[in-house]
């Protein structure tokens, strides 16, 4: 009888699918209308911001297309030269850039210089360049090391807190001496001193990366100490700029308290409606191929409102894009191919950033002979502030002393991000050309000498080379 009923009913022992829950269809529902309030927020000032390009004339798209080209042609070739130099690619990308600008170009041939990149064409290329570290910095919020961070311990936010202390502390004395002279009038006494220590403690996470790669060192316990030390760094010194530059937004304490609710507004609708909102649609994306190509473009989408959001609150947008990044959910493949395609696109057009810097950058600034004490005495202290407190504090916690340098050398480098950091001072008026300079200066000296101390520290060849970090703790 029961063998009849399953011939009879050869399905009813079958597996079924689970069926949707009418839960996932609200939680879905509510994943869409959250994107799209934010998308719709940002493009609200998005648009009409970068719309800007579309009101070219055709004489100047002529002239801007191969201005485009030629930026992008002579960086990638000051790239190569850089690799061959061993060095990473954006040194000779920050050199290209500085080379067209009125420092190089412009001094021995202005006639030329003024006719490839006519005055009127610079805000254009300033909005393409604008993109480009708006997702630059989008795709270092999304490659923050957060999983090093919850695990690492004791000695890595040691040193972590112990590399922006103390360069901050450095920093903020020696801006007291140069308040005086090179502080500009707009901006108050305490916004300028704690943009400077701020400035003077950045550590350049995605350069570190690839320089620490080029050395054979990203899988070995030292290694990622340096990252991970170099990621608590990076989230600190973030977070006192977001403070910093709201403060000089304001014209007193009273005038900081809108633009600080409409960031803790933003920030927290971020964690905690458009997180779960982003990881629900790419957990969705995984298994769906359309799904896949929509999401890509609601993270592009996403970054440029983040930053559109922030920029119209006053901060700045590269805290709405860095934001945005950090909350992208690193575990989705999508995450990890964006980070594949638009780095790409992005690697293509960053040499716009380093050629607007240039054309912004008058080397003439550190002609008089203070100017140039100045800017030696700001490396010097630079350097040795980093350096030295980071190498202390890690002989502190047992390491050898070849290794403790070695980090205190991976910290030091600051490279992209320390420049984009100063490019926002100085568009926002809290730093002058003069100081942007020597900032420039300081950020190429203790770039370029990374790589070669690392290679001098020989640190791969510790016998300790393969441990995690979070064994030593």
């Amino acid at each position: 009888m029961m063998a009849a009923d399953c011939q009879e009913n050869p399905d009813q022992n079958a597996v079924t699918p689970p069926r949707r829950k009418p839960a996932d269809g609200v939680r879905n529902a509510a994943a869409v209308v959250v994107i799209v309030a934010v998308v719709s927020a940002g493009m609200i000032h998005a648009v009409p911001t970068f719309g800007q390009l579309g009101t070219m004339g055709w004489p100047l798209v002529l002239r801007f297309l191969p201005a485009v080209a030629l930026i992008i042609a002579v960086g990638r070739l000051g790239g190569w030269v850089a690799t061959r130099c061993r060095q990473p690619r954006v040194i000779g990308e920050m050199a290209a850039g500085i080379a067209l600008g009125p420092s190089l170009l412009g001094q021995f041939a202005p006639e030329i210089q003024h006719a490839l990149f006519p005055a009127e064409l610079i805000p254009h290329l300033g909005l393409i360049a604008q993109l480009a570290i708006i997702y630059f910095v989008f795709l270092l919020g999304a490659d923050l090391p957060l999983e090093l961070l919850r695990g690492s311990g004791r000695r890595v936010a040691a040193l972590g807190v112990g590399m922006v202390a103390v360069p901050f502390a450095c920093g903020l004395l020696l801006a007291v001496g140069m308040a005086a002279t090179y502080r500009p009038d707009s901006v108050g006494l305490v916004p300028f001193l704690l943009f400077f220590g701020t400035s003077m403690s950045i550590t350049a996470f995605p350069v570190l990366v690839r320089i620490l790669a080029g050395h054979n060192l990203i899988r070995t316990r030292i290694g990622a100490l340096g990252l991970a030390t170099a990621g608590v760094g990076d989230v600190i010194s973030w977070c006192m700029l977001i403070v910093v530059v709201a403060m000089a937004q304001g014209d007193s304490a009273a005038a900081v308290i809108p633009t600080a609710a409409w960031l803790i507004l933003f920030t927290t609708v971020t964690l905690t409606a458009l997180r779960p909102a982003l990881r629900r649609l790419l957990a969705a994306a995984e298994s769906n191929a359309g799904l896949r190509r929509v999401s890509t473009a609601v993270l592009v989408l996403c970054a440029l409102s983040g930053a559109a959001i922030t920029d119209w609150i006053g901060i700045h947008a590269i805290f709405g894009a860095l934001l945005v990044g950090v909350v992208v959910p690193r575990e989705n493949s999508v995450v990890r191919d964006l980070g594949r395609t638009v780095g790409r696109g992005v690697n293509v057009i960053l040499p716009l950033f380093f050629a607007v810097i240039g054309f912004s950058m008058q080397i003439g600034f550190l002609r008089t002979t203070q100017d140039l004490l100045v800017c030696g005495l700001m490396i010097v202290v630079a350097i040795t502030s980093k350096v030295g407190t980071t190498t202390l504090v890690g002989r502190l916690t047992k390491l050898t002393w070849r290794e403790s340098a070695g980090l205190g050398v991976m910290v030091n480098c600051r490279g992209l991000t320390e420049l984009v950091v100063v490019a926002a001072g100085l568009s926002l008026g809290i730093i002058g050309p003069d100081l942007f300079v020597m900032f420039v200066a300081m950020t190429l000296v203790t770039t370029i000498m990374t790589g070669p101390l690392l290679g001098w520290l020989k640190l791969g060849e510790t016998k300790a080379g393969t441990q995690p970090v979070a064994s030593f703790v």
